[in-house]
C-alpha cells in the first residue's frame, strides 16, 4: 500500500520537492500535493499555511510495536507526541485532531480505564477528537468518563440517543458536539466529525448505552450546511470510517463524498489503512494507519488578499526510531506502565501438553467454551452450552501461561450474552457460520453432524440426538450475537426474537478466561 511516490498538478516536480521539504524538514515522506487555484500567492508572498495533524486508531498503544507485517520498533503514541511538537515548531498556524479507536486494546490503557489516553491528548492540546467504535467497548459508564476527562471536543455528529442528536445531549454527552470552528493563522476552519454506522452490527444496546448512529450521509450534509453557514474559509471532517477498495456499509465514504458539497479535507480512521492521500470527488483525503505507526499532516494555504483557498497537500510519516519517545508522555505513562506490565506477566495457570488451536472442536476453543460456562456458573447463569470461537491465535504451547497470553488469545473486551434457543435455531446458527470463512466457532459441548454444504443433520448431547423444539440456554460472544459484522444476520434475527430473552452478562470473555485458568492451575 505504501509506496513513495510524487504525484502534483500544475506545479513542477522540482518545485514541489523544494516546497515540501521547506515546509516538513523531513526526508523519506509519502506526501501528495493537490493545488485548487494557480499557485501564483505563494510567488506574491501573500500565502499563508494552516497545518492539520492527525492521528487515528491508537488503541491505547503508548509505546512502539508492530506492524501487521512483522514490522517492529514503529510507532506508538511516545512517539507521535514527538513528532507534533516537530512540526507545531515549524508551523506556528495548526490544529491536532485524532479520528478515533483511542483507548481499547492494551493493558495499560485499560488499567486507567482510558483516562491515560486523554490525558495525553488533554497535554498535548489537541484540538477535537471523533468516537471510534471501540471507544464504546467497557460500556457505557466508561464511555461518559472519558467524555467528562476531555478538555476539547468530541465531534461526532451522526449519533442519536433519546431521541436527542449530538450538540443536543446532556450530562458527560454534553462534550459530544457535531462540529466546531477554530480560528487559526487567521482562518475559520470547520470541523465535522463522523462514527462508522457500523456500531449496531458489532456492539449491543447494553454496550452502546442507548447511542446509535444516523445516517452519515444525510447528517454530514446538514452539518456541513451549518459549518459554512458560519462563513468558514476550509471545511475539514473526520471521519471513523477508512479507506477501502470499495464501500461497504461500516465505510461508506465514496457515497458520502460524491452526495455532501463542501467538504475540502477527510481525514479518515478505523479500515487501519496508510494512505497518505487520494482525491475523491474533489476532497483531498488522508488516513494514518494504526497504534501511531504513521502521524499524518495536511497542509492548508490561503490567499491572505482573498482569503481562497489555493493548495492543499497531504502526507503520512513513519514513526521509527528517528523520533525518540517523548519525555512527557513517558513521565506520565510510567505508572501506568509498570503496573499493567506487572499484572501481563502475572502467572494464571501452567500448560502441560500441546494444545491444538485450529478449526472447530480444537482443544483451545474447547478449554474457552468451559471456562466460560464455568464463570457464568459462578455468576448464577447456568447454561446449556456456550457457541464460540478462537481469534486465531494458533495451538498453546508446553510452559507458563500469563495474563499477556490471555491478551494474545482474547484481544477484545467482549462480553457473553445468553439466549434461549431451541436446537432448530442452533442449526440455523451452525449452517449460517459454516460458510464464515476461516471460522472456527464451535458449539460445545454438543455434538453437531453436517452435510459438505453446511446443513446440520443432527445435534446430541451425551449421545442423545435433541429434538429440534428442545430449548437450550446457550452463551454467545456478544460481538457475534450483534452479527460478527454482519455475517451472522441469522443468529441476529433468532437471538432478537422475543422468545430468546436475550441478555449481555457482566462476564467479559478474557477476564473469564483468566479466571478459568487460575481455577484449574494445570491446562493439559
Amino acid at each position: 500500500m505504501h509506496r513513495d511516490r510524487c504525484r502534483v498538478a500544475g506545479v513542477s516536480r522540482r518545485r514541489f520537492l523544494t516546497t515540501a521539504a521547506a515546509a516538513t524538514g523531513l526526508a523519506g515522506l509519502d506526501l501528495v500535493g493537490f493545488p485548487v487555484r494557480q499557485a501564483a500567492a505563494f510567488e506574491r508572498g501573500r500565502a499563508r499555511t494552516v497545518s492539520i495533524f492527525h492521528s487515528t486508531d491508537l488503541h491505547g498503544r503508548i509505546l512502539p510495536t508492530e506492524t501487521y507485517d512483522g514490522l517492529k520498533d514503529v510507532g506508538g503514541f511516545a512517539r507521535v507526541a514527538t513528532c507534533l511538537r516537530r512540526w507545531r515548531q515549524e508551523c506556528p498556524h495548526s490544529l491536532t485532531v485524532d479520528v478515533g479507536d483511542v483507548v481499547q486494546g492494551t493493558a495499560v490503557s485499560i488499567h486507567s480505564g482510558g483516562r491515560l489516553m486523554i490525558d495525553l491528548f488533554n497535554r498535548l492540546g489537541y484540538d477535537a477528537w471523533t468516537l471510534g467504535n471501540h471507544d464504546f467497548d467497557w460500556g457505557p459508564e466508561k464511555t461518559e468518563a472519558l467524555l467528562a476527562e476531555s478538555g476539547c471536543p468530541v465531534l461526532t455528529a451522526n449519533l442519536e440517543q433519546g431521541g436527542k442528536r449530538s450538540g443536543g445531549f446532556a450530562g458527560a454527552w454534553e462534550k459530544v458536539k457535531p462540529w466546531t470552528i477554530r480560528e487559526v493563522g487567521g482562518f475559520r476552519i470547520g470541523l465535522v466529525g463522523l462514527i462508522t454506522p457500523g456500531l449496531p452490527f458489532w456492539l449491543s444496546p447494553e454496550t452502546l448505552g442507548g447511542v446509535m448512529p444516523l445516517d452519515p450521509v444525510e447528517t454530514l450534509a446538514a452539518a456541513v450546511r451549518e459549518v459554512r453557514g458560519q462563513k468558514v474559509d476550509a471545511v475539514v471532517v473526520i471521519g471513523h470510517m477508512g479507506w477501502r477498495f470499495n464501500d461497504d456499509y461500516a465505510n461508506p465514504v465514496r457515497t458520502m463524498l460524491k452526495d455532501v458539497k463542501g467538504v475540502d479535507i477527510y481525514l479518515a480512521g478505523h479500515s487501519h489503512q496508510n494512505q497518505p492521500a487520494w482525491m475523491m470527488h474533489d476532497v483531498l483525503c488522508s488516513q494514518a494507519s494504526y497504534y501511531g505507526i504513521h502521524c499524518g499532516r495536511i497542509d492548508l494555504t490561503f490567499d491572505l488578499a482573498s482569503r481562497k483557498l489555493v493548495d492543499r497537500r497531504a502526507f503520512t510519516i513513519l514513526m521509527d526510531d528517528r523520533f525518540v519517545l517523548d519525555p512527557a508522555v513517558m513521565q506520565l505513562a510510567n505508572p501506568d506502565l509498570a503496573a499493567s506490565e506487572a499484572e501481563l506477566a502475572r502467572e494464571v495457570a501452567t500448560v502441560t501438553r500441546l494444545i491444538p488451536g485450529r478449526g472447530r472442536n480444537s482443544g483451545l476453543v474447547k478449554l474457552l467454551c468451559e471456562c466460560f460456562a464455568g464463570e457464568l456458573a459462578k455468576r448464577g447463569t447456568k447454561v446449556d452450552g456456550v457457541f464460540h470461537g478462537s481469534f486465531g491465535t494458533g495451538d498453546l504451547e508446553p510452559g507458563k501461561l500469563t495474563v499477556g497470553d490471555c491478551w494474545r488469545i482474547i484481544p477484545y473486551e467482549n462480553m457473553l450474552a445468553v439466549a434461549e434457543v431451541t436446537a432448530a435455531d442452533l442449526a440455523a446458527i451452525i449452517a449460517e457460520d459454516a460458510k464464515v470463512r476461516d471460522s472456527d466457532r464451535t458449539l460445545w459441548p454438543f455434538e453437531v453432524t453436517m452435510e459438505p454444504g453446511g446443513k446440520v443433520t443432527r445435534i446430541a448431547l451425551d449421545g442423545k440426538e435433541l429434538a429440534p423444539d428442545r430449548r437450550l440456554k446457550i452463551a454467545f460472544n456478544s460481538y457475534d450475537a450483534q452479527s460478527g459484522g454482519r455475517r451472522l444476520m441469522r443468529m441476529r434475527e433468532i437471538l432478537e426474537a422475543p422468545a430468546a430473552k436475550r441478555a449481555t452478562t457482566p462476564v467479559d470473555t478474557r477476564g473469564a478466561l483468566i479466571s478459568g485458568l487460575l481455577d484449574r492451575g494445570t491446562v493439559g
